[in-house]
Parts: C-alpha cells; sequence; structure tokens
C-alpha cells in the first residue's frame, strides 16, 4: 500500500485570514459609519469646519423638530420619511445661526470609549472638547438608530462626577424606549 503525505496549508493563507480579520475588527472599531463614536465624531468634525449638511445628516429628525417648528406635529412615520427635507432645513437654519460665531480653530474632540454604551435602537457616547491639549469642557450624546444608521438626538454638558451616572445607563430601557417610538414610525 502506498502512503500519502497529508498536504500542507500554506503560510501565506494563514496571513491573509489573519490580515482579513484585522481588517474587519479595524473596520468595525474604526470606520464603521454606523457606530455611535463615528457618528458623534462625523458631526463635530463637520461643524468645525462649517459643513452644515454633513451636520444635517448626523442630527436626528426628532431632534430636528425642536428648530423647525413646521414639523412638530408630524407623526415618527412621516419625520423619518421627510428625512432629506428635513435634513436641508436644519444645514439652512444652523447655517445661518452659525455665521454669527466662529469657532475656535485648534479645537477638537475626544471619544471617551470607556462611557460609550450601545444597544440595538439606543447609544451614549461621552466626549472631551479640546483646543490644542487643554480640555474645555466634556458633554454626553444620546443617540438613536434611524434606518440603520446612528443620529444625534440630545447632547448634553457634563461634568466628571456625571461619569458614573453614565456608566450606569440602563441601554436596554433606551432601547424599550426607542423601539417603542420607531416601532410607531412603521
Amino acid at each position: 500500500m502506498e502512503k500519502t503525505t497529508p498536504a500542507k496549508v500554506p503560510v501565506f493563507i494563514w496571513v491573509v485570514i489573519v490580515a482579513l480579520l484585522a481588517g474587519l475588527y479595524g473596520y468595525a472599531a474604526y470606520w464603521d459609519p454606523a457606530r455611535p463614536e463615528k457618528t458623534v465624531q462625523n458631526f463635530y468634525q463637520a461643524y468645525f469646519k462649517g459643513d452644515y449638511d454633513t451636520v444635517a445628516s448626523n442630527l436626528s429628525v426628532f431632534w430636528a423638530v425642536r428648530l423647525l417648528p413646521q414639523y412638530a406635529e408630524m407623526n415618527a412615520a412621516d419625520l423619518l420619511a421627510n428625512r432629506a427635507e428635513i435634513e436641508k432645513e436644519i444645514s439652512q437654519v444652523i447655517g445661518e445661526v452659525e455665521s454669527m460665531y466662529t469657532a475656535p480653530p485648534d479645537i477638537t474632540i475626544e471619544i471617551m470609549r470607556p462611557y460609550t454604551q450601545e444597544g440595538t435602537t439606543g447609544a451614549v457616547v461621552v466626549y472631551k472638547f479640546k483646543d490644542k491639549s487643554e480640555e474645555m469642557g466634556m458633554e454626553a450624546a444620546i443617540l438613536i438608530r434611524e434606518k440603520g444608521r446612528f443620529r444625534i438626538l440630545n447632547m448634553t454638558p457634563v461634568d466628571e462626577q456625571d461619569l458614573p451616572q453614565i456608566k450606569a445607563v440602563n441601554i436596554s430601557e433606551m432601547d424599550a424606549n426607542f423601539n417603542e417610538l420607531l416601532t410607531s414610525a412603521e
């Protein structure tokens, strides 16, 4: 009887597999636009540059009704259906308001990843404002997933003493509330 040697998998195949897995992880962790941290980052980068179309695209339609009273009486389904129109109008309003102000040229944000909480329909992201290396304050953003993408629903200033409370937020309760709102839109 003839002996055959078992086939070996070439080493480069293992290298390719590891590289693909690392690439997928990197995409999901840092570049995926569906991640709540990326939404906040995109929002502020656009805001600091004066790109109000991108700013508006990262805001929830439910946030927009605060500045656009003509949409206040619309139900959730109609708001989501009119996203394109609402984005145009919110971009215009923010642009008009912000034309009176100038942001400091070196301001950036730093996401505080340990405080990010992400559910299926809701998320909380905490971040610091910095001017060069000097901290200028902190905020928390509450995000809602609208049509597969997180968008900012609310932003509020926070202090160091608020961080334990943020860490204790029950994201499943937030998800339940947001699911109820979004289910009414279907």
